[in-house]
């Protein structure tokens, strides 16, 4: 699982789809609790204190699980998912060398075929901040850290000096998306984040 760099897809699903824009606030309740189970925001659960109202670019910045839960929650498994294709996940890349894994970016048919058991929110939550059945490669990770980068593009990855890179998708975000998403990535590594 790739952990909380999953983040900025789950970022960007919600922002492509819809299901968030620059406007929704979401609080940090500190823990969602959904029956017995708990979903709690790693600050709360570490310090016992809450990051308070935050937007998409704050979440980034603090690395704030509730947000990131109730994104993918309002996002859906389906948008959810179909963004994370775009980026690369779920697939190989194409890198010039033996052996790339795909990943895994589970799903309800798969839960129900692999484990016998229906998907949960619980299981989109653990999605949403990159944990749970998901699996990535540092490949993949390296490669929607890049897209948000260069301004939208997957690019199939070499190790050939000479080779040109070719690109996989161009330009698949809409510019607000980028910047949001690169503003919180900016400010996570500023006084005050993560």
């Amino acid at each position: 699982p790739p952990g909380s760099t999953f983040k900025i897809v789950t970022a960007a699903a919600g922002l492509e789809s819809g299901a968030i824009t620059n406007e929704t606030r979401i609080e940090d309740v500190g823990v969602i609790r959904i029956g017995s189970f708990s979903f709690p925001n790693w600050f709360f659960l570490q310090y016992g204190k809450r990051d308070g109202v935050l937007d998409v670019t704050d979440a980034l910045k603090r690395s704030n699980d509730i947000f990131f839960y109730k994104t993918a929650e309002f996002t859906g498994m389906e948008d959810l998912e179909a963004t994370a294709k775009k980026f690369g996940l779920g697939n190989t890349l194409g890198i010039d060398l033996s052996g790339e894994a795909e990943g895994l970016f589970p799903n309800d048919a798969w839960k129900r075929e692999a484990i016998g058991e229906q998907w949960y929110l619980g299981d989109t939550y653990h999605i949403g901040i990159g944990q749970g059945y998901l699996l990535t490669t540092p490949l993949q990770v390296n490669t929607w850290t890049s897209v948000i980068a260069n301004g939208g593009s997957v690019y199939q990855p070499t190790v050939i000096k000479t080779q040109k890179a070719k690109a996989k998708m161009q330009n698949f975000l809409k510019k607000e998306t980028l910047v949001l998403i690169k503003d919180g990535m900016k400010e996570a590594c500023a006084s005050g984040g993560t």
